[in-house]
Formats: structure tokens, sequence, C-alpha cells
């Protein structure tokens, strides 16, 4: 039996699979057994998979019905034989060590129930991007509230916890991750390590906006019924065969105010128009329009600053106005954070 059961999904994945999958053989823990998740693909992903599962017992190949991701998991997770459970996608590259220093930590903290690490970015072509520290101890319960503090793709989980929940919830069909985290929070103990154990691909193919607009809905209401449950509520998306209109979501006007404040400061640079962001283009007014006084201005000026740094590497212009709308916003929370827009700029500038 081996100890970690690593889930690894793959659909038309063919231009990094062999990288992905080579990295887990060359772990320096060698007990555990990789499942290859394979949904039907025209890349000729199957083929690969077959000749790699051909010379490692430890890959099983198992090809899954899911119609979206969360069903993929769950069907992995129920074939597991791992006590511990490793994410891993077929666009990234796992550092050596990784599962020997996660296992390590799960047997000397048996409280612990999900473990992430740093990530590093990466292009396309494998060249090395900036460093993404996720929070830790503490800092990861204020976190929740921003957005999700694990790299889903680094994370190593008890196979006991995620049965206790119920594994992933098929209603998500992105942010799936983020809302197992936050059904997780309170039954179990989440942490990062410090180290960087991932190299997380950015390219074309993961950086879709339809994709990102969707999964920005999603974390809304993985965040609502997260709100709605610590209130002591029913979950108000159990059962549910799809996602409900926000007006019908059990929490108080004032709560469901900053919930669109946090999720538009999260997601700043996919704001757009009516026309390619009708969603975003409600909540905005909505936002500009909080009672709270306070409560607006952190909303508003942390959506204008995080929007000045998406475009301070693209567009002087459009930097400058929403740097400039931050700072007549709330000055104290600009004086915190605009030195790294600054950065960025001279960076920019510097490259030519």
């Amino acid at each position: 039996m081996p100890r970690i059961s690593v889930l690894l999904p793959v659909r038309d994945a063919r231009p990094f699979l062999a990288e992905a999958v080579s990295s887990i053989q060359a772990q320096s823990a060698r007990d555990f057994e990789l499942l290859l998740l394979y949904s039907p693909s025209s890349d000729g992903s199957r083929a690969v998979l077959e000749d790699m599962a051909a010379r490692d017992r430890r890959l099983v190949l198992m090809d899954v019905a899911g119609s979206n991701l969360a069903a993929c998991l769950n069907e992995g997770l129920r074939a597991a034989r791992g006590e511990l459970i490793a994410r891993m996608d077929a666009d990234d590259v796992a550092r050596p060590e990784r599962f020997a220093r996660q296992a390590a930590v799960f047997a000397a903290r048996p409280e612990l129930g999900v473990l992430g690490s740093a990530v590093r970015y990466i292009d396309a072509a494998g060249r090395k991007g900036r460093t993404i520290r996720q929070p830790r101890g503490l800092d990861i319960e204020r976190a929740f509230y921003r957005g999700c503090p694990f790299t889903h793709s680094s994370v190593m989980m008890r196979r006991a916890v995620l049965e206790m929940c119920g594994g992933y919830r098929e209603l998500f069909t992105l942010a799936e991750d983020y809302d197992l985290w936050l059904r997780l929070h309170g039954m179990t103990i989440m942490d990062n390590l410090p180290e960087t154990l991932l190299h997380y691909r950015l390219h074309a193919a993961n950086s879709v906006k339809a994709r990102a607009l969707e999964g920005r809905r999603y974390a809304f209401f993985a965040q609502a019924a997260w709100l709605a449950r610590r209130q002591g509520l029913a979950d108000p998306l159990e059962n549910l065969a799809s996602l409900p209109e926000p007006a019908s979501l059990p929490l108080p006007e004032k709560e469901m105010d900053a919930l669109y404040g946090r999720i538009l400061a999260g997601s700043a640079h996919l704001l757009g128009d009516a026309r390619d962001d009708p969603e975003g283009h409600v909540w905005w007014p909505r936002v500009a329009a909080i009672a709270d006084k306070a409560e607006r201005k952190k909303s508003m000026a942390l959506c204008r600053l995080r929007c000045a740094r998406f475009y301070a590497r693209r567009d002087m212009v459009r930097c400058l106005r929403h740097g400039l709308a931050a700072l007549l916003t709330s000055p104290g929370l600009v004086a915190g954070c605009g030195f790294r827009i600054l950065r960025q700029l001279f960076q920019h500038n510097a490259g030519g």
C-alpha cells in the first residue's frame, strides 16, 4: 500500500505532460502511486500516458467520466489507496523533495490536514518568474476573506479529512479548491510551507479571461456559503445542481456588500465594461454605494490599487489612473502598498 496517492487530471495536456509526470517519478520519496485521471482528449495525451505507465508500475492510468475537475478528482479519491493525497496538474513541475518534505511534516504534526507550499511561476518555455509565498499559520484565517490561500497543485492532504467532508463539491466547475478549503475550515488545521516545492506554469491555455470571470463568480459563492455556515445557517448551496442568484443568499445586506467588495478587489484585473464583464459591471456600482464609509473606501481603494498593479507592466496610462484613484480614495492604504507599484513601473521602464 503506497503512503501517498497523487491525483493528476489530464485533458488535452500533451505539451507539458511528460515533464509533469517525470517530475513526480523523480521524487526522492518513492512510496507513492500516481493516478493519471484521463478525460477524453484530442491531442494524443493518452498515448503519452500509456507509454509512461507501461514503464513504471507506480503509474496507474484511469479513464474518468467526470463532467468537471471536481468530479474527476472525486473519482480519483475513491480509487486512491494512500493515507496522504497529493494534487498535481499536468502542466506544472514538482521539485524532487516535495513529497518527502510534506510527508515529514504530516508525520510530525498529526493534527494537520492540509499542507501547501510556496510556488514559483514558470512560462511555457520553463523560464522562471516570481515566487509566490502563500499565507502561513494564523494568517490563513484572514486570507480566506480575500481569496484562496493555497495553490491547489502544491497541496497534500490527509485522505481521512477529505472523506470526512465528502470530497470536492461537484457543483463547482471552477474554484472547487477554494470551496473545499472553506468547508474544511474549522474541521482541521491547514498550513503552507515557506519552501518552493512546485513550479506553477503560466501559459495561454490556462489564462483565458472567460474562464477567469467564471472562477470569480464561483469564488463569490464559495465565500458566501462559508459566511452563512459561520453564522450557524444552513449551507445555501447544499444539494444544488447550479448556482442560485446572489439575491437568494441568506446574508445581511451589509455583509453582502463587503463580500462584493472583497471579491472584486481580489480579481481587479478582470474588471471590464458591460459587454465583456456584465457581472462585474453590476457589482462595481454596488460596492461604490456601500453605506459603511470605511468599508467602501477600503474595498474601492484596494480594487483600484490591484488594477494599477496589473497594468503596471502593460499600460502606463491605466496604471497611473487607477493608482491616482486609489490614492484619493484611501491614502493610508496606498502608502503601505504603493511602493510595489512604483517598483514594477521602474522595472518596466528599465526593460525598455
